[in-house]
């Protein structure tokens, strides 16, 4: 069926789950980034054994490039984002992150920085150059300054958001340098916003990957129950996701994910 634009994008912004909570407070914004479960706007078709490979394209405004290199005293810094995708995956697709900016594209300036699902939209027609083919499952995300904004005003706490069966994802940096003065604490953020977006756009929490235990946070949609989840809900606010992160920065942990989501996509892939 052919979908105009205008109707593409209502569908989005119905999709997309905006919160209630006004836009422009300080503090975090309720969850609007995880389609309502069942509407199938994400696909858990990627744990297909026909998707061989999986593949996320990461493209930057200037300037607003994801951290990249060592994280003293964890590894590289995009370490984190392939432990647990792979994780997801129980190691069974070969999947691709680039790591280094020279793998990355610089798409210029942006000049609008209440940044709207239509502007990430127009972003990835503009820029994306990966796409879906038979053995190969694709994500772009694009790396932008300013804040996500809805029909109500700019979401001052709002890390990430994924936009249902595009697979597109934006992420906010100046809200990722915001959330702690440590570098450490700020490229973990920005890792662990970066996994939480990307589970969304792989259909975790009952968005297209099926429950396989009750570990679904109804109230907030796609978001799991447990607080030391990646997909808690709060975890894609600022101050929220912050703190998480440096639970798991002192703990080093590497797997964000809880037993209940792992355990839904184990049924899928078969476990490790």
């Amino acid at each position: 069926m052919k979908v105009t634009h205008g109707a593409a994008i209502a569908a989005l912004l119905g999709a997309c789950n905006f919160g209630g909570n006004s836009g422009g407070g300080g503090g975090d914004d309720a969850p609007i980034d995880a389609a309502p479960p069942g509407d199938g706007t994400a696909s858990g078709s990627v744990f297909d054994p026909s998707v061989l490979r999986v593949s996320v394209e990461i493209d930057y405004e200037t300037g607003e490039a994801p951290y990249t290199g060592p994280m003293p005293g964890f590894g590289d810094t995009f370490d984190l984002s392939h432990a647990n995708i792979n994780r997801l995956f129980a190691g069974k697709k070969m999947l691709g992150i680039p790591r280094t900016t020279a793998n990355m594209e610089d798409i210029g300036a942006i000049p609008d920085e209440q940044v709207t699902v239509a502007d990430i939209l127009a972003i990835a027609a503009a820029h994306r150059s990966q796409h879906d083919v038979p053995g190969l499952k694709t994500y772009y995300v694009v790396f932008v300054s300013g804040r996500f904004t809805d029909d109500v005003g700019p979401k001052a706490g709002v890390l990430g958001v994924s936009l249902g069966s595009t697979g597109v994802i934006a992420m906010f940096k100046d809200v990722i340098a915001s959330s702690s003065a440590i570098g450490n604490i700020q490229r973990f953020v920005e890792q662990s916003t970066l996994v939480h977006e990307l589970g969304h756009a792989i259909g975790l929490v009952n968005n297209g990957v099926a429950l396989t235990s009750a570990h679904q946070d109804g109230p907030h949609g796609a978001h799991c129950t447990n607080d030391s989840c990646v997909m808690y809900w709060q975890n894609e606010g600022a101050s929220d996701m912050a703190a998480f992160a440096t639970q798991y920065v002192l703990s080093a942990n590497t797997i964000l994910f809880d037993a209940g989501c792992l355990g839904d996509v184990d049924a899928l892939s078969g476990g490790l």
